[in-house]
């Protein structure tokens, strides 16, 4: 299960690997809604699987208002018979104005750090408004987290690490998710808040 906060509900995934790319779906923030094995596919007349089925892994809600298909695989486990099933389920979304996508998967060692970062997703975890501008004020040029957490909350650093976390998830710091994580990563305010502060 994974909890995702926008419908303060939780999403079912049938495998670690469909945690991971609901986790992916729910940084990148174009998925509003998210829902697990949705609906089943009856392939018919004209299509190369007649007879068949596909039940899709997920279907979303984009921030857009759009609808689409998901499917789990890692490209290494996509057969030739799967890659079928998957053209004619892009073909169906197509025919009904749907998006579809085959999520294959990321870098292990980036979502290891994201699923660390997303222990700070949540509104607890949210920092005022004055220290998320301290914050981003300190960060312009790049920082380090542990230098950070020590400027933005010197009698208690360790505080202020689900903050920066927290900012990094929602995109207002940058930080190399494929780089090792520790309090040595380094964490810069992120360009778009650099346009949106100077608009």
């Amino acid at each position: 299960m994974y909890y995702w906060q926008r419908t303060r509900s939780h999403v079912w995934c049938e495998s670690q690997q469909e945690r991971w790319e609901v986790l992916w779906l729910d940084y990148g923030g174009q998925v509003e809604l998210l829902w697990a094995q949705p609906l089943a596919i009856a392939f018919g007349h004209g299509s190369r699987l007649l007879g068949e089925s596909h039940v899709p892994d997920f279907l979303a809600r984009f921030t857009d208002g759009s609808l689409g298909l998901l499917d789990v695989r890692p490209a290494k486990r996509v057969d030739d018979h799967a890659r079928l099933q998957f053209e004619e389920t892009a073909t169906i979304c197509g025919a009904l104005g749907w998006r579809y996508k085959v999520l294959a998967g990321h870098d292990n060692r980036a979502t290891t750090n994201l699923d660390c970062l997303s222990a700070s997703r949540h509104d607890r975890c949210l920092p005022t408004r004055e220290t998320e501008l301290r914050i981003l004020e300190v960060a312009v040029g790049g920082r380090t987290r542990g230098e950070l957490c020590r400027i933005v909350s010197p009698d208690c650093p360790p505080l202020a690490c689900a903050w920066v976390d927290n900012m990094a998830w929602r995109r207002l710091l940058d930080v190399d998710l494929a780089a090792v994580f520790n309090s040595e990563t380094v964490y810069t305010t992120a360009d778009s808040v650099h346009e949106g502060r100077a608009a």
